[in-house]
Formats: C-alpha cells, sequence, structure tokens
C-alpha cells in the first residue's frame, strides 16, 4: 500500500511530466485500438460460421475467370471425383439471387435472396430474432430483421405471404443482426426446392472429414482441362474461411451486392501502421519515464545504500507505469469514443463492442506495464548508488538513450508523412487521370423488377405482360427530355466482362477481357473509332460482329483492318438453327469490323488491356444506362421515380452515377491515404508531445550553463544554436535514414502497378519543412526562455 502511495504522490508532483507521458501513450492506444479492432473483425469473418476449417467450396476457373460452383451432375462435365462421398460428411446447395424481384402487397422490392437446404443452418449459426429458423416446407422462408423493418415495418414478419416466381412464400423466421462481419450479405433465405430447376449453378457448399488432405486434391483437380464445348475449366477446393480473400471474385458483378470479400495487402498496410504507432507510443512513453527517473536518480542512490531490494524497487517502477497505463487506456477509450463517427466513416466500417474489447484491454493493462518497466528497471536496479547520487546533468549515457529513443520516434513519424503524401498524390492522379471514356453524366438504374429464373417460369401470359412492362418503360425513356440517350444492357463501361481465349489466322493465343455490347455502347460512353465502323444493322439476334481495341490489334500482330480476323477457342454464343440443332458461334474466323481506341475497364494501375467486343442487338432484361442532359440530373431522378411507381407500384428506386462507380473502383485507395494522413499526424502529435517534455527537462538543467556563456559575452544567436543543435542533429538523422526506407516501402507496394507517380524530391521536401517547422515551434518558446534568463540569478540559486 506504501508502494501505491509514493507511486501516486510522485506522479502528482511531476504533474506536467505526467500530462505528457498521458496524453502521448493516450493518442498512440486509441489509434491502435481503432486499427486492431478493424482488423480483428477482418480476421474473424463467419465466426458463426460451424467449424469452417472443414467447410469446403469448390472454386470454378475458365480460362481465367473465377465462380464459386458446383460438381454435382448437370452443371460439372468432369468425370473425376475429387472428393469420395464417404469423406463428405453433409452438403448444402447455395442460389444466390441479387437484387432479385419479391413482391408484397402489389409493391416490388429488390432484395438480396439465397436459396438453401435445410442443412443451411448445420454450416451457419444465426441469432432468432422471431420465429424458428427452419425451411421445413418449400415455401418457407426467413428474413432479416434489418430487411424486415424496411417491408413491414413495426408490425409482426411471422406469417407475411410474399410473392417470389409467382410462388407464395410465407415467412417462418427472422434472424437479427450478427455481432462478426459475414461474407453473405442476404436479405431473404427461401428453400431449394421453391424452384424446380434454378437458371444459374448453384454453389456446393461441403464438410468434409478432418484429415482430408486439400493440398493433394487440388493437385489433380487444379489442371486445366477442356469441356466439350472446347472451354478450358479447371477447380481449386477452399475453405469457407479463405474465401473471403478471393477478392478477384468479389469483382464479378454477379455477386458483388450479395458478397463481400477482403484484401490481404490492405490489412497488411494496416498492422504495420499499427505497430509502427504503437511503438511511437511506448516510446515515447519510456522516454519521458525516464526523465522521470532522472529526477528521482538521486533518491534511488540513496536507498540502495539504505539497502533497497530488487522487487520494491520494480514494483515501485511497475505500479507508477501501471497507474499510468491503465489512466492512458481509460483516456483512449473516451477518444474512441467520441470519435466514432468519423472513424466509421474513416474505415468504412461500424464496428461495435465486443469481448475483444475487454481482451485488448486486459491485454494492455498487463503487458503495457511489463514492457516499459524492463528498460527502467534494468537501468536502475544494477546502476551503482554513486553513480545515481552523481548530479543528474552529468550523465551522458542518459542523454544518449533519451536521444536514441527520440531518434526513433522520429523515424517512424516522418516515414509515415512521407507515405501520407505520396498515397495522398497518387490518389489525386488516379482520380484526376481520364479513364478514356465519358464519366460525367451517366446513370445505371435498376429499373426492371422481373424474376432472374424468368426463362424458366415464365408461361406465355407471364411473358406477354413482362414484355409489356419492358416496353412501357422504354416509351417513357424515349418521351423524357432531358435524357440525351439510353441503352438496356447487362454490360457497362465496368461490369460484365469475362475472360475468353481468342486466336488469330496464325493461331497465336491471346487471353483477352470480352464484352458483348449493343451498338449504343460505345456512343454512350463516346469511345473513339479508329477504324472501321460500329454495326447498327443485324441479321437476327445471334447475328454478332467482332470489334478490338488498339491493344489487341497489336496483341494479336495486326497493322491493319483488313488483315485482323480472330476467333475464340471455345463458343462465345449458342444459338438454335432452323433445324432445332445446337449451333456454337464464335469458333470460326470472324472479321475485325472496327478497332476502337484503348480505355482503362478497371482500376488505372492494371493499365490497358487487350480487349474484344462481340457487337450485338441490345439485350432486354437488364439494367438501364441513362445519358442525361447537363444539369438535369435531379429531374431526370424525380422522373425515373415516378416511372418505377406507374409500372411496378414500388419506392424503391436503387441508381448510381458513373463517376461515383469509378470513385468506388478507388475506396481502397483512399481508405489507404486517410489512413496514413490521419495517423501520420497522431504520431506527429506524440512525437512533438516527446519533444516537448525531454526538451522541458533538458533545457532547465542547462540554465547554468547558460548564464556562464551569457556572463562570457554569448549572444542570443549563440545561445539559439546551442539548445538547437543537439535536436536539430537527431531529426535530421532520422530523416535521412526514413527516407530509404519509405522507398522501399512504396516500391514493394507499387511495383505491380502499371500506371504510378514517382516519388519526386517534392514529397520529401513537403516533409522536412513540416517536420522542422513544427519541431522548431514545439522548442522555440522553451528555448526563448531560457534565452531571456538572468545569468546572476540562476548563478546565485546554484
Amino acid at each position: 500500500m506504501k508502494t501505491l502511495k509514493y507511486a501516486w504522490r510522485f506522479l502528482m508532483r511531476s504533474k506536467s511530466y505526467t500530462i505528457i507521458n498521458l496524453l502521448g501513450l493516450a493518442f498512440s492506444l486509441a489509434c491502435s485500438i481503432i486499427l486492431m479492432r478493424y482488423i480483428h473483425r477482418e480476421l474473424t469473418v463467419d465466426a458463426h460460421s460451424v467449424d469452417p476449417e472443414h467447410i469446403i467450396i469448390p472454386i470454378r476457373d475458365i480460362e481465367g475467370n473465377l465462380h464459386p460452383g458446383s460438381l454435382q451432375q448437370g452443371w460439372s462435365e468432369t468425370d473425376s471425383v475429387y472428393i469420395p462421398d464417404h469423406q463428405i460428411v453433409e452438403q448444402c446447395r447455395l442460389m444466390l439471387q441479387q437484387r432479385d424481384n419479391v413482391v408484397y402487397e402489389n409493391s416490388n422490392y429488390a432484395m438480396n435472396i439465397a436459396a438453401v437446404d435445410s442443412t443451411f443452418f448445420h454450416f451457419f449459426h444465426y441469432p432468432v430474432a422471431a420465429g424458428e429458423a427452419h425451411l421445413d416446407a418449400p415455401g418457407d422462408a426467413i428474413i432479416t430483421q434489418r430487411y424486415a423493418r424496411n417491408i413491414f415495418g413495426k408490425e409482426n414478419p411471422i406469417g407475411k405471404v410474399l410473392e417470389y416466381y409467382g410462388k407464395n412464400i410465407t415467412i417462418k423466421g427472422v434472424i437479427g443482426e450478427l455481432g462478426c462481419k459475414s461474407l453473405l450479405r442476404f436479405d431473404l433465405l427461401v428453400s431449394y426446392r421453391l424452384v424446380e430447376h434454378w437458371q444459374r449453378m448453384d454453389i456446393s457448399l461441403m464438410r468434409i472429414l478432418p484429415g482430408v488432405d486439400l493440398d493433394k486434391i487440388n493437385k489433380a483437380s487444379n489442371v486445366y482441362r477442356k469441356d466439350k464445348r472446347g472451354n478450358r475449366i479447371r477447380w481449386e477446393f477452399i475453405t469457407w474461411k479463405n474465401l473471403y480473400w478471393r477478392n478477384s471474385i468479389g469483382h464479378d458483378d454477379d455477386y458483388d451486392s450479395i458478397m463481400q470479400f477482403g484484401n490481404r495487402t490492405h490489412l497488411y498496410i494496416l498492422s504495420g501502421v499499427t505497430i509502427l504507432l504503437l511503438l511511437v507510443g511506448i516510446l515515447n512513453f519510456i522516454n519521458i519515464y525516464m526523465v522521470f527517473m532522472m529526477k528521482r536518480s538521486k533518491e534511488y542512490g540513496v536507498k540502495k545504500v539504505f539497502g533497497l531490494q530488487r522487487l520494491p524497487l520494480f514494483l515501485q517502477i511497475w505500479i507508477e507505469n501501471l497507474l499510468l497505463a491503465f489512466a492512458a487506456l481509460l483516456t483512449a477509450w473516451l477518444l474512441i469514443e467520441a470519435t466514432q463517427v468519423p472513424v466509421s466513416r474513416l474505415m468504412n466500417e461500424q464496428i461495435s463492442y465486443s469481448a475483444f474489447d475487454w481482451q485488448l484491454s486486459l491485454g494492455f493493462i498487463i503487458l503495457l506495464p511489463l514492457v516499459t518497466s524492463i528498460y527502467p528497471y534494468i537501468r536502475y536496479n544494477y546502476l551503482p548508488p554513486i553513480v545515481s547520487i552523481r548530479s543528474i546533468t552529468s550523465n551522458r549515457h542518459a542523454i544518449t538513450v533519451r536521444m536514441t529513443f527520440l531518434f526513433f520516434q522520429y523515424i517512424i513519424t516522418i516515414l509515415l508523412l512521407i507515405l501520407s503524401f505520396y498515397f495522398g498524390k497518387q490518389l489525386h492522379f488516379l482520380l484526376n487521370t481520364s479513364p478514356g471514356y465519358r464519366t460525367e453524366r451517366i446513370l445505371r438504374a435498376e429499373l426492371l423488377h422481373e424474376n432472374k429464373n424468368y426463362l424458366r417460369s415464365d408461361t406465355e401470359e407471364k411473358r406477354n405482360e413482362r414484355f409489356a412492362r419492358q416496353d412501357r418503360i422504354k416509351q417513357l425513356l424515349n418521351e423524357c427530355p432531358h435524357i440525351e440517350m439510353w441503352m438496356n444492357s447487362h454490360y457497362s463501361i465496368l461490369r460484365g466482362g469475362s475472360i475468353c481465349m481468342l486466336l488469330n489466322d496464325q493461331d497465336t493465343r491471346q487471353p483477352m477481357l470480352t464484352l458483348f455490347p449493343s451498338p449504343q455502347f460505345f456512343q454512350l460512353y463516346d469511345l473513339k473509332v479508329l477504324e472501321g465502323e460500329i454495326p447498327q444493322k443485324f441479321e437476327g439476334w445471334s447475328d454478332y460482329k467482332m470489334v478490338l481495341n488498339k491493344a489487341a490489334m497489336k496483341a494479336m500482330g495486326y497493322t491493319r483492318l483488313e488483315d485482323a480476323f480472330v476467333r475464340s477457342e471455345s463458343p462465345l454464343w449458342i444459338s438454335v438453327s432452323e433445324k432445332g440443332e445446337m449451333e456454337e458461334g464464335g469458333t470460326k474466323l470472324m472479321p475485325v469490323v472496327a478497332v476502337i481506341d484503348d480505355y482503362y475497364p478497371s482500376h488505372l494501375t492494371e493499365g490497358i488491356k487487350p480487349m474484344a467486343f462481340v457487337v450485338g442487338p441490345s439485350s432486354g432484361n437488364s439494367d438501364f444506362l441513362i445519358a442525361v442532359s447537363p444539369d438535369k440530373e435531379k429531374e431526370v431522378i424525380e422522373y425515373l421515380k415516378k416511372t418505377e411507381k406507374e409500372i411496378y407500384n414500388t419506392e424503391d428506386f436503387t441508381y448510381t452515377w458513373l463517376t461515383d462507380e469509378v470513385h468506388k473502383l478507388y475506396a481502397q485507395d483512399r481508405q489507404t491515404a486517410n489512413i496514413y494522413f490521419v495517423f501520420a499526424l497522431i504520431a506527429i502529435i506524440i512525437s512533438c508531445l516527446g519533444l516537448f517534455g525531454l526538451s522541458l527537462f533538458d533545457i532547465r538543467q542547462r540554465y547554468r550553463k547558460i548564464a556562464i556563456r551569457k556572463v562570457n559575452g554569448a549572444g542570443m544567436k549563440d545561445l539559439y544554436l546551442l539548445l538547437f543543435r543537439k535536436y536539430i542533429k537527431v531529426i535530421g538523422c532520422a530523416f535521412v535514414l526514413a527516407i530509404p526506407l519509405a522507398y522501399y516501402l512504396i516500391y514493394m507496394y507499387t511495383r505491380d502497378f502499371v500506371l504510378k507517380i514517382p516519388v519526386d524530391i517534392g514529397i520529401y521536401l513537403a516533409v522536412l519543412a513540416i517536420i522542422s517547422f513544427i519541431s522548431s515551434s514545439t522548442l522555440i518558446w522553451q528555448i526563448h526562455k531560457a534565452a531571456q534568463i538572468d545569468p546572476a540569478k540562476i548563478i546565485r540559486s546554484e
């Protein structure tokens, strides 16, 4: 108890140093905890899954196009049985219908729907808010609590009847919000047996026995083999736990709303920033605490002469650090609570409190005082009493240690600031570089509220009704005076492409990003035609024409349009002849009818890609792409809302502007730049607090030396140089060492970028100017005060 009182009394006696130390550590802990909570959330995705290490999913790879798939009969043409039945405990089929149409009381809703087997809840546990989580009958359904409020408001959803694919489904249960992040983002669960034949391939979840060697299975399955249509296809089996990190699947527009994926590289960046911020805080804490200890050096020396043992010494140091760490941790959580809204915007994630927060806090309370006590304890336990009793100012070793800690603090701070400047400039470059197509005033609107499975489920009467609704929408779009042009297409400039293996007339193979647009596509996006003409008329829906971009012509070895002929290794389309026979199209040489200029089809850092455009008539059941007249955006949005309300009696209107879609491509770049910027500022604040605390102690200890120099005729310039010199050297050396380290990290991160800005000297000069100005501002008040002292008073007091 006495030790605790002594520790508290000393901390209160040195209030200025205590506050500086407390704030520095609190800022460091707050930033580290924010990032660690985010990282933990990413690493515990689908924590509600049951034994995720043994839930596997087959990934189908067709010419580099990755999709979750199924090896069940009817979908896979492989003759191999990669996983024997006796190694599979249970299975679940999963059909994901993104933004599919559901009707309730004559209103239409676009919902993310998952059709699953009854075994789904053997694989995942969801909190049940109402009813039961069972899909026993084909017409049973389970809705999420969030979407239930959207449709039913405060009414009880249990027993409500919705219409899906022309069939009534009854809400049997409501599932609540998960405490973890989930890969699947569905609004409604329905029984897989609701529809006899789904139009798309389902996804197979399989629980396998422990000990099944996936690496051995993948050696056999993950090899390209040709199917009967000539497609090169292979399979890879991965665990559900690893599916989240396959972000190449996340770029598929069939899953971009109903599934979400992570990025390991981004997580590594955040982990690195967390470590650096924690290091800055700990170094600053130990450094300022060593100033505490220097003020008590004589006290410890005398106590050791009178028999102070190791354990009491360690306990006193540890308790002081424990009190400081506890106060800093409490302050850090107050800062986290106060900054929830801006932090949620910064991280693009709302992170709720969980048991991990208690574990994290307990870990800091236990480990932080131990880590910060080790060096002071070793130093003063093994320091001879005679050395401790000497004058504080004569201890050159202690000064060197303090400057070394400050040196490493500034290395980290300067490193974060350089990275912040670079990634900020890189983001500005990405957002302001033209992608090669029109982005302004182009709208993608989901005006059609029709079921995705219409080809299998429509009767003739329903088909006619559907065509009538589509025709009415097209009529209303043509009548709007503020619409320059529109098109109905599954493909947009950023969506819908797939990789196809194309060959020239010399059978040179080249994988190409391939789109199937209508002629209006090129006009809508102002794509420049370099040679030939975009075809406008077609003899039937399967009369496709081939258009290449300039990069594709170069990749195929063509310099003239007249010489260019290409074909696909596998069918690009399948049609039915007049005789009723299936015909495969695109496998014979097709003349290239036009060449367009290159544009960036995705993230600019991926560069220009060879592209093929298989041009044909406009498709029907897709989104509407609309070019809007200048300054008429609001009027068009209101017009489209009224159109949807008239035809589908719904206010569930979803749209996106192309400029927003382009900016969304760089969402992670924006987050990375913002994180570096914000946390670099925090690191500067922590380092300046440390600099202020050290200089406050150091300069006051040199008052006698300053007084003597003033008596001997030293001017203000000489005194400023004397007091500034040591700190400027430390900051300068830290800057010199941080430059190559920052350059290496930037090089490693951007080495695969096709487009990037160079690391110019302007970034380094800007960082140097900022660090010099802030550090000088931190020091100048104390130095000016020291330079103005009265030598007579100082010498008399000494």
